[in-house]
């Protein structure tokens, strides 16, 4: 049986679902950004193909609740075109959204494309938000949980609050063994994090490093 600390290690960040990529990111504009398995690799994994896997993420992060994961998704069989619109836009803010924070990870400026695309999305759903207090502070709130576009407003939400207001050198890119690319936000106290996760990424990395050591000392 696992020892809690390696049980916590190993579970941490599964998400409600097991059908999406572990919620790693540390923010959810880069969890949107992870949807993609293996980014550099030659096979990479997709794991957004249709509108109701866009509200599937959305639930499984927690961004809606079931009962409104159901109503979005019965909404989309039956206006097919908007979901499908939808879809693609998700894909275009999703895209947009690496590549804005993959820039910022490698110190480097991001496209002002790609920050028009965020701030589009974001402006768009302001229409359907509304301020609430959360604690001592206000923040916005989506107004209409039937509204489609909901998992982008969030998302875009989430990326201009970070870059607003986030401390963004603390977003890096996972190098894995040269075939993962995914985003997080370091917020280890001495910035020190260098894997999405110690358990995948890490342990992949360093087991490929001992068995190359290995192999180095067999030889006559």
């Amino acid at each position: 049986m696992l020892s809690t600390d390696r049980a916590n290690k190993q579970t941490r960040g599964r998400g409600r679902t097991s059908d999406y990529p572990r919620v790693l990111g540390g923010v959810l504009c880069l969890d949107f950004a992870n949807t993609i398995d293996g980014r550099l690799s030659d096979n990479p994994e997709e794991f957004i193909d249709e509108y109701e896997d866009l509200v599937g993420w959305a639930f499984h992060v927690g961004v809606v609740e079931d009962r409104e994961r159901e109503g979005l998704v019965n909404k989309a069989k039956i206006a097919r075109i908007e979901g499908a619109a939808l879809y693609d836009r998700g894909r275009q803010l999703r895209e947009a959204v690496y590549r804005v924070f993959r820039a910022i990870a490698r110190s480097q400026a991001p496209d002002s494309h790609d920050l028009s695309r965020v701030g589009h999305e974001y402006a768009a759903g302001l229409g359907w938000a509304r301020l609430v207090r959360r604690d001592a502070n206000w923040a916005w709130s989506w107004n209409s949980n039937d509204e489609m576009s909901h998992p982008l407003w969030a998302v875009a939400a989430s990326a201009v609050e970070l870059l607003n207001h986030g401390d963004v050198s603390r977003v890096k890119e996972c190098p894995g063994a040269h075939d993962c690319g995914w985003l997080y936000y370091d917020s280890s106290r001495n910035r020190t994090r260098r894997w999405c996760s110690m358990e995948g990424c890490g342990s992949r990395v360093k087991m490929r490093r001992h068995y190359a050591r290995r192999k180095r000392t067999r030889r006559p």
